[in-house]
């Protein structure tokens, strides 16, 4: 029996039901789904039934039509629910080996991650995310690994990128879907399937590739010709493909050149670095010898070219001399030390390059720059060692400083790096003509901006990756809270509170990122700096914190800093905070900072009857013995 005109019946009522039933007698599509049913009616009686009430909604006054077509939509349902049926004819057969793999998984477990793989709208990428953080197992469950397939084309780039993170690392269960739906004529979703085959095939995807590259076109043909690079037996196929590709795709094909090795792609290289210079941008991650030679002559022959200022670079040279310094990219060799060498021996007049309009290049500062990042990324040797004494021979170029003490920091004892270093920290105010004082001191205090204590590894890290040789020696700490030139630049990221209303010095930032919350002689020394901070600053949100992380509290300046700023002061901001406050300090402690919150007067007006019923509550609970309230406590305070 052909069901299909009881199913259309119960989409034309469903649609009816939203739409409303003053155009039911207009509505043509339910009248003829009315009509095609009337085989089925004379068929069966609950069929004749649903027919019968088909016509009597339609000719029925509009005042008696919305009980009508419930009584009957209930019917429908109850008849359609009753002929349904799950499954396909044919036999039985496992799941294909090497596809997807049954998870004993309750739906409801994984309703809410399959929800975000398949719909739109905010929020999917957290719970994408956390999902893989936490449940990784779930993205092999054959209910999942195809959404997560079909998702490399979610209309939201960063869940499209986040499900090729989660393919790339998922391993060969993957690849057989990625494989199967490809359209090599494709657009951005079919690129990122190809990136994935490659990342996990890597040489091996040779033979798929070549077999889709004729048809290939966009961007999936500039995804299979960069994919073509992790192979070195595709060399001679990418040669020939660089004298015929165009724009894009013969980009890609220089990026899968840039990471092959060999007499015939170093003189590929040689010739096409000669015709087109900008396509040295490609070699900043190559660390073969010959790219290491090509670009640092080729650079050095372009510095040259106007040093002494005679010659002036174009706007167009000067884009050139940039790209050129940014293919140094990590590369690490005795040839790049000799390219080191040989830059700080002219850095003077490098210094001085200006372009035709007589503005400054600053491709002293750009290699400079570029040095600093090598040296963080690469371990012990010689150009750490260079670093190292890169200061000490130049002490009136002051930007070197930033050079010299992380390679200190990574390479010598503590005590060392303290003494040598920590006196260009001023601790008394300089002279007025004391102007490289305070220009180190700035230097100095920015470079420690880049040094992190990250307690999970229980270690100092230089930014870039590298511990420190030794933990930080703690007069760091006391010295800083002696500081007196503190006006530091702002760098970026935001603090680990982020209260963006609170314009929180990048000095204190700085001092926050050093510190060991489990060294005792850190928290005796910086809990006393935090309180006068507080006061000297009224920001009660990030002080308050940073005293508490560190066992401290803000008690008998608190309730003076909050009632700086009122109207920052909204419910649910105090009571986070107080909250928090009540997980690491005693229940009386607790106490007194509400009272002093109270009693400054100091939340917001719109909010203060709320902060009046709810604060000497939450009292009364602590008292008692009971936990913080939760917020809701809060928030539900006068209903």
């Amino acid at each position: 029996m052909n069901l299909e005109p009881l199913y259309d019946v119960k989409t034309r009522l469903e649609q009816a039901a939203i739409a409303g039933t003053g155009l039911l007698g207009e509505d043509f599509r339910l009248q003829r789904a009315a009509e095609a049913l009337k085989p089925l009616a004379g068929a069966s009686p609950v069929f004749g039934k649903i027919g019968a009430g088909l016509t009597q909604l339609l000719s029925a006054p509009s005042d008696q039509r919305s009980g009508l077509l419930l009584d009957l939509l209930a019917l429908v349902d109850a008849v359609a629910y009753t002929q349904g049926r799950a499954g396909r004819s044919g036999e039985l057969v496992p799941l294909p080996v090497g596809r997807e793999a049954y998870q004993e998984l309750s739906y409801s477990q994984l309703s809410p991650l399959l929800t975000a793989l398949t719909t739109t709208g905010g929020g999917r990428l957290e719970v994408i995310s956390s999902a893989w953080e936490n449940h990784p197992e779930f993205f092999t469950d054959y209910r999942i690994l195809p959404a997560v397939v079909n998702g490399l084309g979610d209309s939201y780039g960063e869940v499209a990128e986040l499900n090729a993170k989660i393919l790339k690392q998922v391993g060969p269960a993957a690849l057989p879907l990625v494989k199967e739906g490809l359209d090599p004529t494709g657009n951005r979703a079919m690129a990122r399937r190809v990136e994935v085959v490659s990342a996990l095939e890597g040489a091996g995807a040779t033979p798929w590739l070549r077999e889709i590259l004729p048809q290939a076109k966009k961007e999936v043909r500039a995804a299979v010709l960069a994919a073509l690079g992790e192979d070195p037996e595709n060399v001679p196929l990418l040669l020939e493909l660089a004298q015929t590709e165009k724009g894009t795709n013969r980009d890609a094909v220089l990026e899968a050149l840039a990471g092959q090795d060999g007499e015939v792609v170093a003189a590929f290289w040689a010739q096409e670095l000669e015709k087109h210079s900008q396509s040295v941008r490609f070699l900043d991650s190559s660390n073969t010898d010959w790219a290491i030679q090509l670009v640092t002559s080729g650079l050095r022959q372009r510095l040259e070219k106007f040093l002494g200022g005679g010659n002036r670079p174009t706007y167009e040279e000067g884009t050139d001399l940039t790209a050129w310094c940014w293919a140094l990219g990590r590369k690490d060799s005795p040839v790049m030390l000799d390219f080191w060498r040989w830059a700080d021996s002219h850095m003077e007049e490098i210094d001085q390059i200006k372009d035709e309009k007589d503005r400054p290049l600053f491709f002293g500062v750009k290699l400079t720059d570029r040095l600093l990042d090598i040296m963080r990324h690469t371990g012990p040797g010689p150009l750490r060692d260079y670093c190292l004494n890169l200061f000490d021979s130049h002490p009136a170029m002051t930007r070197y400083l930033s050079v010299s003490f992380p390679a200190a920091l990574m390479s010598c004892p503590a005590a060392a790096v303290f003494e040598k270093y920590a006196p260009y920290i001023l601790t008394e105010e300089p002279a007025q003509d004391a102007e490289q004082k305070k220009t180190l001191n700035i230097v100095l205090l920015r470079t420690l901006g880049e040094v992190w204590w990250y307690p999970q590894q229980a270690r100092y890290h230089v930014y870039g990756g590298q511990s420190t040789a030794e933990p930080l020696d703690i007069r760091w700490i006391e010295r800083l809270t002696q500081a007196v030139c503190t006006d530091v630049p702002r760098r970026g990221g935001s603090s680990p509170f982020a209260y963006y209303w609170e314009d929180v010095p990048e000095f204190d930032r700085t001092l926050m990122r050093l510190i060991n919350p489990e060294d005792a002689r850190c928290r005796e020394v910086v809990a006393p700096y935090l309180r006068r901070r507080l006061e000297e600053t009224g920001l009660p949100y990030h002080y308050s914190r940073w005293l508490m992380q560190l066992g401290g509290s803000p008690r008998g300046i608190f309730g003076k800093a909050m009632a700086k700023n009122p109207s920052a002061n909204h419910l649910y901001v105090v009571w986070n905070l107080m909250h928090e406050a009540s997980k690491v300090l005693p229940a009386e402690e607790t106490i007194a900072l509400l009272e002093e919150f109270l009693e400054a007067k100091a939340g917001r007006k719109q909010a203060w009857a709320k902060f009046q019923k709810a604060i000497p509550w939450t009292v009364e609970q602590l008292r008692a013995g009971a936990p913080f309230p939760e917020w809701d406590g809060w928030e539900k305070i006068d209903k």
